[in-house]
Protein backbone atom coordinates (compact mmCIF):
# COMPACT_ATOMS: atom_id res chain seq x y z
CA UNK A 1 0.00 0.00 0.00
CA UNK A 2 1.40 3.23 -0.94
CA UNK A 3 0.70 6.15 1.15
CA UNK A 4 0.55 9.96 0.22
CA UNK A 5 2.52 12.26 2.05
CA UNK A 6 2.94 15.90 0.99
CA UNK A 7 6.04 18.19 1.02
CA UNK A 8 6.20 21.82 1.90
CA UNK A 9 8.09 23.42 -0.55
CA UNK A 10 8.65 27.14 -0.06
CA UNK A 11 10.35 30.06 -2.36
CA UNK A 12 10.85 33.80 -0.75
CA UNK A 13 6.74 34.67 -2.12
CA UNK A 14 5.12 30.87 -2.42
CA UNK A 15 4.26 28.46 0.05
CA UNK A 16 2.96 25.14 -1.72
CA UNK A 17 1.77 22.06 -1.00
CA UNK A 18 2.76 19.52 -3.10
CA UNK A 19 1.80 15.67 -3.21
CA UNK A 20 4.21 13.12 -3.75
CA UNK A 21 4.59 9.53 -3.58
CA UNK A 22 6.56 7.45 -0.63
CA UNK A 23 7.29 4.33 0.80
CA UNK A 24 4.88 2.89 3.29
CA UNK A 25 6.22 4.03 6.13
CA UNK A 26 5.13 6.95 7.80
CA UNK A 27 8.51 7.65 9.59
CA UNK A 28 10.52 7.85 6.32
CA UNK A 29 8.72 11.87 5.65
CA UNK A 30 10.75 14.36 6.41
CA UNK A 31 10.82 17.88 6.46
CA UNK A 32 12.31 20.32 3.95
CA UNK A 33 15.11 22.17 5.58
CA UNK A 34 14.77 25.52 4.34
CA UNK A 35 13.74 28.42 6.36
CA UNK A 36 12.91 26.12 8.81
CA UNK A 37 11.03 27.07 12.59
CA UNK A 38 12.81 27.08 15.87
CA UNK A 39 12.25 23.74 17.20
CA UNK A 40 9.28 23.47 20.13
CA UNK A 41 12.05 23.11 22.97
CA UNK A 42 14.00 26.20 21.77
CA UNK A 43 10.39 28.46 21.43
CA UNK A 44 9.50 26.67 25.20
CA UNK A 45 13.03 28.40 26.67
CA UNK A 46 12.79 31.63 25.11
CA UNK A 47 9.16 31.80 26.13
CA UNK A 48 10.64 30.74 29.66
CA UNK A 49 13.12 33.84 29.36
CA UNK A 50 10.49 35.88 28.64
CA UNK A 51 8.00 35.10 31.55
CA UNK A 52 11.40 35.60 33.90
CA UNK A 53 11.59 38.54 32.35
CA UNK A 54 8.10 39.70 32.92
CA UNK A 55 8.10 38.63 36.56
CA UNK A 56 10.92 40.93 36.85
CA UNK A 57 9.03 44.25 35.05
CA UNK A 58 5.81 43.55 36.99
CA UNK A 59 8.11 43.44 40.77
CA UNK A 60 9.38 46.81 39.91
CA UNK A 61 6.25 49.35 40.46
CA UNK A 62 5.59 47.32 43.71
CA UNK A 63 9.36 47.31 44.56
CA UNK A 64 10.01 51.07 44.07
CA UNK A 65 7.50 52.16 46.15
CA UNK A 66 7.80 49.72 49.19
CA UNK A 67 11.16 51.53 48.88
CA UNK A 68 9.99 54.61 49.49
CA UNK A 69 8.65 53.72 52.97
CA UNK A 70 11.02 50.75 53.91
CA UNK A 71 13.98 50.17 51.86
CA UNK A 72 14.90 46.96 53.94
CA UNK A 73 11.69 45.55 53.88
CA UNK A 74 11.38 45.84 49.83
CA UNK A 75 14.61 44.14 49.17
CA UNK A 76 13.30 41.33 52.44
CA UNK A 77 10.14 41.39 49.99
CA UNK A 78 12.06 41.24 46.65
CA UNK A 79 14.23 38.00 48.28
CA UNK A 80 11.56 36.06 49.13
CA UNK A 81 9.50 36.38 45.55
CA UNK A 82 12.99 35.80 43.84
CA UNK A 83 13.82 32.55 45.97
CA UNK A 84 9.56 31.42 44.87
CA UNK A 85 10.50 31.56 41.56
CA UNK A 86 14.18 30.41 41.76
CA UNK A 87 12.40 26.79 43.46
CA UNK A 88 9.76 26.67 40.99
CA UNK A 89 12.14 27.14 38.03
CA UNK A 90 14.61 24.50 39.73
CA UNK A 91 11.45 21.84 40.10
CA UNK A 92 9.81 22.64 36.71
CA UNK A 93 12.97 23.39 34.61
CA UNK A 94 14.70 19.47 32.98
CA UNK A 95 17.90 19.63 34.52
CA UNK A 96 19.43 18.65 30.56
CA UNK A 97 18.08 22.59 29.19
CA UNK A 98 18.94 23.92 32.16
CA UNK A 99 22.12 25.76 30.68
CA UNK A 100 19.96 26.81 27.52
CA UNK A 101 17.21 28.00 29.35
CA UNK A 102 19.69 30.31 31.30
CA UNK A 103 21.54 31.28 27.91
CA UNK A 104 17.86 32.39 26.47
CA UNK A 105 17.04 34.22 30.06
CA UNK A 106 20.04 36.20 30.67
CA UNK A 107 19.16 37.46 27.14
CA UNK A 108 16.01 38.58 28.05
CA UNK A 109 16.89 40.18 31.30
CA UNK A 110 19.39 41.76 29.44
CA UNK A 111 17.26 43.48 27.17
CA UNK A 112 15.03 44.16 29.88
CA UNK A 113 17.82 46.12 31.47
CA UNK A 114 18.23 47.82 28.14
CA UNK A 115 14.63 49.04 28.00
CA UNK A 116 14.21 50.62 31.28
CA UNK A 117 17.44 52.38 30.84
CA UNK A 118 15.99 53.77 27.79
CA UNK A 119 12.60 54.89 29.94
CA UNK A 120 14.86 56.67 31.88
CA UNK A 121 13.85 60.61 30.91
CA UNK A 122 15.81 63.75 31.32
CA UNK A 123 13.39 64.29 34.72
CA UNK A 124 12.69 60.82 35.93
CA UNK A 125 13.39 60.29 39.37
CA UNK A 126 16.76 58.66 40.17
CA UNK A 127 15.79 56.63 42.89
CA UNK A 128 13.03 54.74 41.22
CA UNK A 129 15.95 54.35 38.29
CA UNK A 130 17.53 52.84 40.86
CA UNK A 131 14.73 50.22 41.90
CA UNK A 132 14.05 48.96 38.95
CA UNK A 133 17.36 48.24 37.95
CA UNK A 134 18.12 46.86 41.04
CA UNK A 135 14.99 44.58 40.73
CA UNK A 136 15.90 42.90 37.19
CA UNK A 137 19.71 42.39 38.57
CA UNK A 138 18.20 40.53 41.64
CA UNK A 139 16.34 38.20 39.77
CA UNK A 140 19.41 36.72 37.85
CA UNK A 141 19.50 34.84 41.20
CA UNK A 142 16.42 32.83 40.13
CA UNK A 143 18.86 31.18 37.79
CA UNK A 144 21.06 30.00 40.23
CA UNK A 145 20.22 26.26 40.77
CA UNK A 146 22.17 22.88 41.06
CA UNK A 147 21.60 21.85 37.61
CA UNK A 148 23.50 24.75 36.36
CA UNK A 149 26.74 23.66 34.72
CA UNK A 150 28.04 26.63 32.60
CA UNK A 151 29.35 29.70 33.49
CA UNK A 152 31.55 31.99 31.25
CA UNK A 153 31.74 35.40 32.78
CA UNK A 154 32.45 37.54 29.77
CA UNK A 155 29.45 36.57 28.44
CA UNK A 156 27.49 37.83 30.98
CA UNK A 157 26.19 41.41 31.21
CA UNK A 158 28.29 43.33 33.06
CA UNK A 159 25.43 45.19 35.72
CA UNK A 160 25.10 41.14 36.29
CA UNK A 161 28.31 39.92 37.03
CA UNK A 162 28.20 40.97 40.66
CA UNK A 163 25.72 38.49 41.50
CA UNK A 164 27.50 35.57 40.07
CA UNK A 165 30.57 36.60 41.37
CA UNK A 166 28.66 36.91 45.49
CA UNK A 167 26.33 34.27 44.33
CA UNK A 168 28.46 31.16 42.54
CA UNK A 169 28.82 29.43 45.56
CA UNK A 170 25.09 28.40 45.05
CA UNK A 171 25.69 26.86 41.60
CA UNK A 172 27.06 23.33 42.87
CA UNK A 173 26.26 21.45 39.94
CA UNK A 174 29.21 23.79 38.02
CA UNK A 175 31.55 21.54 35.75
CA UNK A 176 32.38 24.80 33.18
CA UNK A 177 33.89 27.83 34.99
CA UNK A 178 35.63 30.57 33.32
CA UNK A 179 36.05 33.61 35.44
CA UNK A 180 37.81 35.41 32.92
CA UNK A 181 40.66 37.91 33.25
CA UNK A 182 38.82 39.32 36.63
CA UNK A 183 41.17 42.57 38.03
CA UNK A 184 43.33 42.20 35.43
CA UNK A 185 46.08 41.89 38.07
CA UNK A 186 45.59 44.97 39.96
CA UNK A 187 42.77 43.78 42.46
CA UNK A 188 44.59 40.14 42.78
CA UNK A 189 44.79 39.96 46.84
CA UNK A 190 41.11 41.83 46.76
CA UNK A 191 39.35 39.38 44.46
CA UNK A 192 40.95 35.75 46.09
CA UNK A 193 38.55 36.04 49.07
CA UNK A 194 35.65 36.41 47.36
CA UNK A 195 37.48 33.36 44.82
CA UNK A 196 38.07 30.67 47.41
CA UNK A 197 34.39 31.18 48.98
CA UNK A 198 32.87 30.00 45.70
CA UNK A 199 35.78 27.37 45.08
CA UNK A 200 35.05 25.43 48.90
CA UNK A 201 31.57 24.60 47.11
CA UNK A 202 32.51 23.50 43.35
CA UNK A 203 33.03 19.65 43.90
CA UNK A 204 32.49 18.84 40.60
CA UNK A 205 34.45 21.36 38.82
CA UNK A 206 36.59 20.07 36.23
CA UNK A 207 37.49 23.07 33.72
CA UNK A 208 38.72 26.59 35.64
CA UNK A 209 39.92 29.67 34.21
CA UNK A 210 41.45 32.50 36.31
CA UNK A 211 43.33 34.58 34.15
CA UNK A 212 45.61 37.39 35.93
CA UNK A 213 44.36 36.90 39.88
CA UNK A 214 45.40 33.36 40.51
CA UNK A 215 47.34 33.20 43.54
CA UNK A 216 48.86 30.12 45.56
CA UNK A 217 45.95 30.33 48.37
CA UNK A 218 43.65 29.81 45.53
CA UNK A 219 45.30 26.82 43.88
CA UNK A 220 45.43 24.99 47.89
CA UNK A 221 41.60 25.68 47.40
CA UNK A 222 41.59 23.83 44.31
CA UNK A 223 43.75 21.22 45.55
CA UNK A 224 41.25 20.68 48.50
CA UNK A 225 37.61 21.05 47.15
CA UNK A 226 37.76 20.52 43.13
CA UNK A 227 39.71 17.46 43.22
CA UNK A 228 38.07 16.58 39.34
CA UNK A 229 39.79 19.37 37.76
CA UNK A 230 41.25 18.40 34.14
CA UNK A 231 41.75 21.78 32.72
CA UNK A 232 43.10 24.87 34.64
CA UNK A 233 44.16 28.29 33.02
CA UNK A 234 45.89 30.25 35.09
CA UNK A 235 47.74 32.69 32.23
CA UNK A 236 49.43 35.72 33.11
CA UNK A 237 48.52 35.22 36.85
CA UNK A 238 51.95 36.86 37.86
CA UNK A 239 51.64 35.52 41.94
CA UNK A 240 51.66 31.84 39.96
CA UNK A 241 55.37 30.78 40.36
CA UNK A 242 57.71 27.58 40.58
CA UNK A 243 56.50 27.42 44.21
CA UNK A 244 53.06 27.04 43.02
CA UNK A 245 53.94 23.90 41.12
CA UNK A 246 54.33 21.74 44.04
CA UNK A 247 50.32 22.64 44.41
CA UNK A 248 49.46 21.64 41.02
CA UNK A 249 51.08 18.94 40.97
CA UNK A 250 48.56 17.55 43.66
CA UNK A 251 45.51 17.72 41.03
CA UNK A 252 45.85 14.31 40.47
CA UNK A 253 43.25 14.29 37.81
CA UNK A 254 44.69 17.74 35.74
CA UNK A 255 44.90 17.04 31.89
CA UNK A 256 45.81 20.35 30.52
CA UNK A 257 47.45 23.51 32.49
CA UNK A 258 48.04 27.28 30.50
CA UNK A 259 51.23 29.31 32.61
CA UNK A 260 51.85 30.77 29.69
CA UNK A 261 52.53 34.66 30.91
CA UNK A 262 53.17 33.62 34.42
CA UNK A 263 56.26 33.57 36.50
CA UNK A 264 56.76 29.77 35.86
CA UNK A 265 60.42 29.55 34.74
CA UNK A 266 61.79 26.19 32.65
CA UNK A 267 62.83 24.52 36.13
CA UNK A 268 58.65 24.58 37.11
CA UNK A 269 57.51 23.12 34.13
CA UNK A 270 60.69 20.40 34.44
CA UNK A 271 59.01 20.10 37.97
CA UNK A 272 55.26 19.75 36.63
CA UNK A 273 55.95 17.06 33.66
CA UNK A 274 58.03 15.24 36.03
CA UNK A 275 55.55 15.22 38.52
CA UNK A 276 52.15 15.02 36.87
CA UNK A 277 52.28 11.66 34.86
CA UNK A 278 48.87 12.13 33.15
CA UNK A 279 49.68 15.96 31.75
CA UNK A 280 48.87 16.34 27.84
CA UNK A 281 48.71 19.99 27.74
CA UNK A 282 50.97 22.70 29.08
CA UNK A 283 50.05 25.24 26.66
CA UNK A 284 52.40 27.51 25.41
CA UNK A 285 56.39 26.93 26.56
CA UNK A 286 58.99 28.48 24.31
CA UNK A 287 61.16 27.19 26.72
CA UNK A 288 60.01 23.49 26.05
CA UNK A 289 63.78 22.44 24.12
CA UNK A 290 65.71 23.29 27.65
CA UNK A 291 62.55 21.53 29.65
CA UNK A 292 63.13 18.46 27.16
CA UNK A 293 66.80 18.04 27.49
CA UNK A 294 67.05 18.53 31.18
CA UNK A 295 64.25 15.66 31.29
CA UNK A 296 66.37 13.00 29.03
CA UNK A 297 69.58 13.59 30.72
CA UNK A 298 68.25 13.79 34.35
CA UNK A 299 65.37 11.72 34.48
CA UNK A 300 64.83 9.03 31.77
CA UNK A 301 62.74 7.16 34.12
CA UNK A 302 60.05 9.62 33.20
CA UNK A 303 60.21 8.46 30.02
CA UNK A 304 58.00 8.81 27.63
CA UNK A 305 55.94 11.60 28.69
CA UNK A 306 52.52 11.60 27.67
CA UNK A 307 52.11 15.16 26.17
CA UNK A 308 49.85 15.43 22.96
CA UNK A 309 49.60 18.93 22.32
CA UNK A 310 53.11 20.98 21.74
CA UNK A 311 53.19 24.67 21.35
CA UNK A 312 56.51 26.26 21.39
CA UNK A 313 57.84 29.80 18.86
CA UNK A 314 61.27 29.26 19.57
CA UNK A 315 62.28 25.30 18.94
CA UNK A 316 65.09 24.35 17.32
CA UNK A 317 65.66 21.74 15.40
CA UNK A 318 67.29 19.43 18.00
CA UNK A 319 64.51 20.14 20.27
CA UNK A 320 62.13 19.12 17.88
CA UNK A 321 63.77 15.84 17.34
CA UNK A 322 63.87 15.47 21.24
CA UNK A 323 59.83 16.13 21.56
CA UNK A 324 59.28 13.54 19.01
CA UNK A 325 61.44 10.85 20.63
CA UNK A 326 60.31 12.08 24.42
CA UNK A 327 56.63 12.65 23.69
CA UNK A 328 55.48 10.21 20.80
CA UNK A 329 51.74 10.58 21.49
CA UNK A 330 51.72 14.45 20.19
CA UNK A 331 47.94 14.84 17.91
CA UNK A 332 48.63 18.90 18.11
CA UNK A 333 51.55 20.54 16.98
CA UNK A 334 52.24 24.33 16.61
CA UNK A 335 56.05 25.59 15.35
CA UNK A 336 57.30 28.54 14.48
CA UNK A 337 59.96 27.38 11.53
CA UNK A 338 63.56 29.16 11.59
CA UNK A 339 65.19 28.35 8.78
CA UNK A 340 68.62 28.52 10.15
CA UNK A 341 67.52 25.94 13.63
CA UNK A 342 64.73 23.97 12.43
CA UNK A 343 63.61 21.16 9.51
CA UNK A 344 60.06 20.65 9.61
CA UNK A 345 60.60 16.88 7.75
CA UNK A 346 61.45 16.09 11.58
CA UNK A 347 57.69 15.97 12.00
CA UNK A 348 56.80 12.72 9.86
CA UNK A 349 57.92 10.86 13.05
CA UNK A 350 54.83 11.94 14.90
CA UNK A 351 52.75 9.02 13.78
CA UNK A 352 49.23 10.21 15.95
CA UNK A 353 49.78 13.64 14.27
CA UNK A 354 45.96 15.14 13.18
CA UNK A 355 46.34 19.01 14.11
CA UNK A 356 49.05 21.08 12.71
CA UNK A 357 49.77 24.57 12.77
CA UNK A 358 52.64 25.91 11.27
CA UNK A 359 54.07 29.74 11.11
CA UNK A 360 56.36 31.64 9.46
CA UNK A 361 57.71 29.33 6.32
CA UNK A 362 57.44 28.47 2.75
CA UNK A 363 55.66 25.79 1.08
CA UNK A 364 58.03 24.59 -1.41
CA UNK A 365 61.41 25.73 -0.02
CA UNK A 366 60.56 24.52 3.32
CA UNK A 367 59.17 21.39 2.28
CA UNK A 368 55.62 21.78 3.81
CA UNK A 369 54.47 19.92 0.73
CA UNK A 370 56.89 17.16 1.95
CA UNK A 371 55.45 16.78 5.31
CA UNK A 372 51.73 17.13 3.74
CA UNK A 373 52.50 14.35 1.26
CA UNK A 374 53.40 11.99 4.69
CA UNK A 375 50.86 13.11 7.11
CA UNK A 376 48.44 14.88 5.68
CA UNK A 377 46.57 11.66 5.54
CA UNK A 378 46.26 11.91 9.31
CA UNK A 379 45.03 15.82 9.66
CA UNK A 380 41.86 17.09 10.43
CA UNK A 381 42.95 20.84 11.03
CA UNK A 382 45.79 22.63 9.11
CA UNK A 383 46.68 26.14 10.23
CA UNK A 384 49.03 28.26 7.80
CA UNK A 385 50.25 31.45 8.99
CA UNK A 386 52.45 33.91 7.25
CA UNK A 387 53.02 30.20 5.29
CA UNK A 388 54.51 31.92 1.62
CA UNK A 389 54.70 30.31 -2.03
CA UNK A 390 51.64 29.13 -1.95
CA UNK A 391 49.85 28.82 -4.91
CA UNK A 392 47.00 26.90 -7.06
CA UNK A 393 49.17 23.79 -7.28
CA UNK A 394 49.36 24.42 -3.43
CA UNK A 395 46.01 24.42 -2.60
CA UNK A 396 45.45 21.32 -5.48
CA UNK A 397 48.31 19.49 -3.09
CA UNK A 398 46.68 20.22 0.51
CA UNK A 399 43.06 19.14 -0.98
CA UNK A 400 44.86 15.63 -2.24
CA UNK A 401 47.35 14.83 0.64
CA UNK A 402 44.82 16.16 3.72
CA UNK A 403 41.60 14.45 2.29
CA UNK A 404 39.68 14.45 6.06
CA UNK A 405 40.65 17.89 6.82
CA UNK A 406 38.19 19.67 8.64
CA UNK A 407 39.47 22.91 9.31
CA UNK A 408 41.48 24.75 7.09
CA UNK A 409 42.96 28.54 7.91
CA UNK A 410 45.21 30.74 5.77
CA UNK A 411 46.09 33.71 7.84
CA UNK A 412 48.31 36.85 6.62
CA UNK A 413 49.87 34.09 4.12
CA UNK A 414 51.49 34.90 0.66
CA UNK A 415 49.59 33.75 -2.41
CA UNK A 416 51.16 33.84 -5.96
CA UNK A 417 50.28 33.16 -9.14
CA UNK A 418 51.56 29.82 -10.71
CA UNK A 419 54.19 29.56 -13.04
CA UNK A 420 52.63 26.13 -14.42
CA UNK A 421 49.36 24.59 -13.48
CA UNK A 422 49.17 20.82 -11.95
CA UNK A 423 47.62 18.91 -14.56
CA UNK A 424 46.68 15.52 -13.41
CA UNK A 425 43.24 14.45 -12.78
CA UNK A 426 42.46 14.84 -8.93
CA UNK A 427 42.34 11.56 -7.87
CA UNK A 428 40.42 12.94 -4.75
CA UNK A 429 37.71 14.85 -4.71
CA UNK A 430 38.76 18.52 -3.02
CA UNK A 431 37.89 19.07 0.77
CA UNK A 432 34.85 16.83 0.66
CA UNK A 433 35.18 16.56 4.42
CA UNK A 434 36.01 20.54 5.21
CA UNK A 435 33.47 22.08 7.88
CA UNK A 436 35.52 25.32 8.81
CA UNK A 437 37.45 27.52 6.75
CA UNK A 438 39.08 30.75 7.31
CA UNK A 439 41.03 32.94 4.63
CA UNK A 440 43.10 35.96 5.96
CA UNK A 441 44.94 36.38 2.90
CA UNK A 442 45.15 37.83 -0.16
CA UNK A 443 43.67 35.26 -2.69
CA UNK A 444 43.09 35.63 -6.52
CA UNK A 445 39.55 34.63 -7.51
CA UNK A 446 40.66 31.56 -9.03
CA UNK A 447 42.44 30.23 -6.09
CA UNK A 448 38.92 31.21 -4.27
CA UNK A 449 37.19 29.79 -6.55
CA UNK A 450 38.97 26.32 -6.61
CA UNK A 451 38.05 26.53 -2.84
CA UNK A 452 34.96 27.53 -2.03
CA UNK A 453 33.58 25.56 -5.16
CA UNK A 454 34.77 22.44 -3.57
CA UNK A 455 33.96 22.65 -0.11
CA UNK A 456 30.65 21.58 -0.88
CA UNK A 457 29.69 20.49 3.29
CA UNK A 458 31.52 23.42 4.23
CA UNK A 459 29.60 24.71 7.65
CA UNK A 460 31.60 28.04 8.58
CA UNK A 461 33.27 30.26 6.50
CA UNK A 462 35.66 33.65 7.12
CA UNK A 463 37.24 35.82 5.14
CA UNK A 464 39.50 38.93 5.45
CA UNK A 465 40.04 42.55 4.63
CA UNK A 466 42.30 41.36 2.05
CA UNK A 467 39.31 39.37 -0.35
CA UNK A 468 36.95 41.52 -1.94
CA UNK A 469 34.36 39.66 -3.34
CA UNK A 470 31.51 40.86 -5.85
CA UNK A 471 28.09 40.36 -6.95
CA UNK A 472 29.53 38.28 -10.00
CA UNK A 473 31.74 36.36 -8.24
CA UNK A 474 28.83 35.16 -5.44
CA UNK A 475 26.48 34.32 -8.65
CA UNK A 476 29.40 32.18 -10.44
CA UNK A 477 29.89 30.52 -6.46
CA UNK A 478 26.85 29.94 -6.01
CA UNK A 479 25.54 28.05 -9.10
CA UNK A 480 28.32 25.60 -9.39
CA UNK A 481 28.06 25.17 -5.07
CA UNK A 482 24.96 26.37 -3.44
CA UNK A 483 26.38 26.01 -0.16
CA UNK A 484 23.25 24.32 1.49
CA UNK A 485 25.45 23.44 4.91
CA UNK A 486 27.09 26.71 5.50
CA UNK A 487 25.60 28.34 9.10
CA UNK A 488 27.82 31.28 9.69
CA UNK A 489 29.18 33.55 7.07
CA UNK A 490 31.95 36.24 8.23
CA UNK A 491 33.29 38.51 5.57
CA UNK A 492 34.94 41.16 7.36
CA UNK A 493 34.77 43.94 4.63
CA UNK A 494 33.46 44.14 0.81
CA UNK A 495 33.67 47.26 -1.33
CA UNK A 496 31.81 45.87 -4.29
CA UNK A 497 28.82 43.53 -3.10
CA UNK A 498 25.17 44.56 -3.04
CA UNK A 499 21.94 43.73 -1.12
CA UNK A 500 21.19 41.48 -4.62
CA UNK A 501 24.62 39.54 -3.40
CA UNK A 502 22.87 38.91 0.45
CA UNK A 503 19.20 37.41 -1.12
CA UNK A 504 21.52 35.47 -3.46
CA UNK A 505 23.30 34.32 -0.02
CA UNK A 506 20.20 33.68 1.97
CA UNK A 507 17.96 32.30 -0.98
CA UNK A 508 21.06 29.69 -1.94
CA UNK A 509 22.51 28.90 1.63
CA UNK A 510 19.59 27.05 3.01
CA UNK A 511 20.73 26.56 6.32
CA UNK A 512 22.19 29.76 7.23
CA UNK A 513 22.16 31.02 10.52
CA UNK A 514 24.67 34.20 10.76
CA UNK A 515 25.74 36.08 8.53
CA UNK A 516 27.86 39.28 9.80
CA UNK A 517 29.76 42.44 9.29
CA UNK A 518 27.38 43.78 7.04
CA UNK A 519 28.20 46.85 8.86
CA UNK A 520 31.64 47.00 7.02
CA UNK A 521 30.04 46.98 3.40
CA UNK A 522 30.54 50.17 2.02
CA UNK A 523 27.98 49.18 -0.56
CA UNK A 524 24.97 48.55 1.63
CA UNK A 525 23.11 51.56 2.42
CA UNK A 526 21.70 51.47 6.24
CA UNK A 527 18.01 50.99 4.58
CA UNK A 528 19.36 47.69 2.77
CA UNK A 529 20.92 46.38 6.37
CA UNK A 530 17.52 47.15 7.81
CA UNK A 531 15.62 45.56 5.07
Amino acid sequence: MNILLYSIQVTPNVHCIVPKQKSTSIHSFAMSRYKQPESLESLALSQLGHWLALQAENLMAPTTLLTQHSPSEAQKVLSHKVESIRIYLDFHVPWTLQDKFVDRALKSLSELLEKTKKSMGFRGSMSTFVSQMNVVVKMTEALFTKNFTYVSIDAIPKMMRSVFYSKMHMLTGLVYLNLGSLSGGWKTADMETSIIQCLKELHLLKYLFINYDCTDNILKCIVDNCKLIMKLDVSCSKCVTNESIVIICKLRSLRSIQLYHTFVTWEGFVNLLVNSKNLEDIGRCDEIGTVLEFISFNCPEDIPLKLRVFVSRYAKYKHLKLAIELCPYIRNMTVFHNTLQSDLMVLIGLKDLCELKLLSCDFYADQVKQVLEVKGCNLSYLHLEHVDQLDLNALMYISQMCPLLETLTFYNCSLIQHTSLYTKKLEILPFRNLKKLTCVSAFTDEQLLFLLTNCVNVTFIQTGTAIQFTDQFIDKLLDINPLIYLKELRIMQSDFLTIAAIEKIIQSCISLEILVELESWSSISETDREY
